[in-house]
C-alpha cells in the first residue's frame, strides 16, 4: 500500500489535499507535510477545507494557502488525510470521479470510502503515516515538512503524553528533531501562546465542572453566550476537554460546545479505561478509544442528560 501511494505521488502531476472540518493540529499538519512534500516534487497541489484552521496554528509557513473547499480546482488526485468519513471532508463521491481517491487516516472508524485506502488505527496520527510514506519511497522531507509532520504528531499524542505514543512514535519524532525541527518553537505557538479573550473564555467554562457517576464523569460546557461575552470563537475552546479529564478520580472528560443554537459538539477524553469512541458512535459519532466526539441537538440539560445515560454502565 505504502509502495503504491508513492508511484501514484511520483507519476502523477497534480494533487487536491483535504482534511476534516474544524481542522486539529494533525489535520493541518499532514495536510501542509503532504503539501510541502509534493512542492518540493514540482507537483501543483491545493490544499483545501470546509473551515478555516484555527488561528493557533498561523504561525506555521505555509497556513494561509489553506483555502475554503469551494475553490477546488481539476486534479488528478484527491488525498483524504486524518478524515474517518468522506462527510466531514467536504468532498462528494461525484467530485472524486476519474480522479485517484487516496484515504489516509488513523481512525479505526473509518469507513474506507477512497479507491486506496492506508489506514492504521494504531498509528499515533497521520503524521507518522505519511513519514513512512516518504521513507519508503525515497521522498525528501526537507526542514519545513519536517516541522509539519512533528506538529501533526504532538498535538495528536499530547504532546507525547498519550497511550496512543509508541516507540516508533519516538523514533520518528527523534528524525524530525535530526532534520532540524525546534520543539519549543512549536510547543510555545500551540499551548503557550494564547490571547487574553482565550483565558477569560476558559474561566467561564471552568465555572461550569459537575461531575456525575461517583465522580467518574466530568462535565464542562461552552455556550454561545460565552463565546459572544468573550470576543471568542469556536477555535478558542481547543483543548478546554483535558481541564474536565484531569479531574482526580474521573475516567472521561467530556466538554459541551454549543455550535448552533441547541446544537452541540460533544468531545469525549478518557483516561484509558473507557471506549469513548463506542459511547460516541451511539450518537452518529466515533474518533478513537481514548479521544472521540459527535454533535447532539437539543437544549444543554437535554444534551447533558443524553451524554450522562450513555455511560450509565459505570453506575
Amino acid at each position: 500500500m505504502i509502495e503504491k501511494i508513492g508511484n501514484i505521488i511520483k507519476e502523477k502531476d497534480s494533487f487536491l489535499i483535504v482534511s476534516h472540518k474544524n481542522p486539529d493540529g494533525d489535520a493541518i499538519g499532514s495536510s501542509l507535510a503532504l503539501y510541502s512534500a509534493l512542492k518540493d516534487m514540482g507537483k501543483n497541489v491545493q490544499v483545501v477545507n470546509l473551515t478555516k484552521p484555527p488561528e493557533v496554528y498561523s504561525f506555521l509557513e505555509d497556513y494561509d494557502i489553506i483555502e475554503p473547499i469551494k475553490t477546488m480546482k481539476k486534479t488528478d488526485v484527491i488525498i483524504a488525510v486524518d478524515t474517518a468519513e468522506i462527510e466531514r471532508c467536504g468532498i462528494k463521491k461525484e467530485d472524486t470521479k476519474d480522479k485517484i481517491f487516496i484515504n489516509i487516516d488513523h481512525h479505526k472508524t473509518n469507513t474506507l470510502f477512497g479507491d486506496i485506502n492506508f489506514i492504521d488505527g494504531d498509528a499515533s496520527a497521520v503524521g507518522i503515516m505519511l513519514w513512512r510514506i516518504f521513507k519508503q519511497n525515497g521522498i525528501a522531507i526537507s526542514k519545513k515538512t519536517a516541522q509539519y509532520l512533528y506538529v501533526s504528531i504532538m498535538t495528536d499524542t499530547g504532546s507525547f503524553r498519550y497511550s496512543s505514543t509508541t516507540p516508533e512514535t519516538m523514533r520518528i519524532a527523534a528524525d524530525l528533531l535530526e532534520i532540524g525541527v525546534d520543539p519549543w518553537f512549536c510547543a510555545y505557538n500551540i499551548y503557550e501562546s494564547n490571547t487574553l479573550e482565550t483565558i477569560k473564555l476558559l474561566g467561564l467554562v471552568l465555572n461550569t465542572l459537575q461531575v456525575f457517576i461517583d465522580g467518574k464523569i466530568a462535565i464542562l460546557y461552552v455556550t454561545e453566550d460565552m463565546f459572544k461575552k468573550t470576543a471568542t470563537q469556536i477555535e478558542h475552546s481547543e483543548g478546554f476537554v483535558n481541564y474536565a479529564r484531569s479531574i482526580r478520580g474521573a475516567e472521561v472528560g467530556i466538554l459541551l460546545r454549543e455550535d448552533r443554537h441547541n446544537v452541540f459538539k460533544i468531545s469525549m477524553r478518557s483516561k484509558g479505561k473507557i471506549d469513548v469512541a463506542r459511547a460516541a458512535s451511539v450518537f452518529g459519532g466515533g474518533g478513537h478509544k481514548n479521544a472521540a466526539g459527535a454533535q447532539i441537538e437539543g437544549t444543554l440539560e437535554e444534551v447533558k442528560t443524553k451524554i450522562i445515560d450513555s455511560f450509565s454502565f459505570l453506575k
